[in-house]
């Protein structure tokens, strides 16, 4: 409730007064007096007037960092006094990155509407470690699901969802020549050569390892679709366009299609379910995530 908490943490976030005006809707003057006020109660600046952005001094980091503390526990306060107003007002906060949830979360999160109705999930963008801090910091998010970032365990409860490695997915009812010869569930990318593919962004950690396994392998792939959705890769692979290169908890219990391992591929890295350790999982956090650790574990 100290606006001066906001204020400096928006600073601090944008790199500009201005910009950090415009973001909470006050007026650039305004935003420089008060910090100005500010720095005169404490006795110290707190950010550095003569970089650009704006960099916070050794004070400033001092200040910043409880204000995002106070900010968040406001945040909860606030959250936890409109659900004891309202019981059935509850929402779950995750942080996921974009092609993860649009590929592995469509299915999870109808099972979690289905059997506690009444939460509103809101999915937050997470995709590198400073999202991670300044989002749990921020009280913006409750949990996340991510790789291959893997925080500090001193400060998050971090477990293990499942090994994710990288398949080609096909329609079962349309399968080419060079997959049905496959045996073991394994194949070569040399053994798919002229086979249509569809490579959809897998986000920052796959997207590299796929240019490079394709390129070293010096196979002629047919590709046909680069940088699309999730959604859009498997659908056009379910119309029997060819197949996909894609992380393999992206095709859990999708009965229609068919996976295999491909030989030489890198050994991919951990899914995992992160959360700050100095706060106790909700009842809806406990229940999304056992129906996600059902899917991840029947594929």
């Amino acid at each position: 409730m100290n606006d001066e908490f906001r204020y400096i943490a928006a600073i601090a976030e944008h790199g500009s007064i201005s910009k950090a005006a415009r973001a909470i809707h006050i007026s650039q003057p305004g935003l420089s007096q008060r910090l100005r006020r500010l720095e005169d109660q404490l006795g110290c600046e707190l950010f550095d007037r003569s970089v650009t952005p704006l960099a916070p001094t050794p004070s400033g980091e001092v200040f910043i960092k409880y204000a995002l503390r106070a900010i968040a526990a406001e945040n909860s306060m606030r959250q936890e006094v409109r659900s004891a107003l309202n019981p059935r007002y509850r929402r779950l906060r995750v942080g996921i990155s974009a092609p993860r949830a649009n590929a592995l979360l469509g299915g999870v999160i109808v099972d979690f509407y289905e059997s506690h109705q009444g939460c509103t999930l809101e999915l937050k963008e997470m995709s590198s470690l400073e999202q991670l801090h300044r989002l749990f910091l921020g009280d913006e998010v409750d949990f996340a699901v991510l790789t291959p970032i893997a925080p500090d365990p001193a400060l998050y409860d971090i477990e293990m969802l499942c090994h994710e490695r990288l398949v080609v997915a096909a329609s079962r009812e349309s399968l080419a020549p060079q997959l049905t010869q496959a045996k073991s569930g394994k194949i070569s990318l040399q053994k798919l050569e002229g086979m249509p593919f569809v490579l959809p962004s897998c986000g920052s950690y796959f997207d590299p390892l796929i240019t490079q396994m394709i390129e070293s392998s010096h196979a002629q792939l047919d590709i046909v679709v680069r940088n699309c959705s999730a959604e859009l890769a498997l659908a056009m692979v379910r119309y029997g366009l060819g197949a996909a290169i894609v992380p393999s908890t992206w095709t859990a219990r999708m009965q229609d299609l068919v996976t295999y391992e491909l030989d030489g591929a890198p050994a991919g890295n951990a899914l995992r379910y992160i959360r700050r350790s100095d706060r106790k999982a909700t009842n809806e956090e406990l229940l999304f995530m056992d129906i996600l650790r059902n899917r991840l574990s029947t594929k």
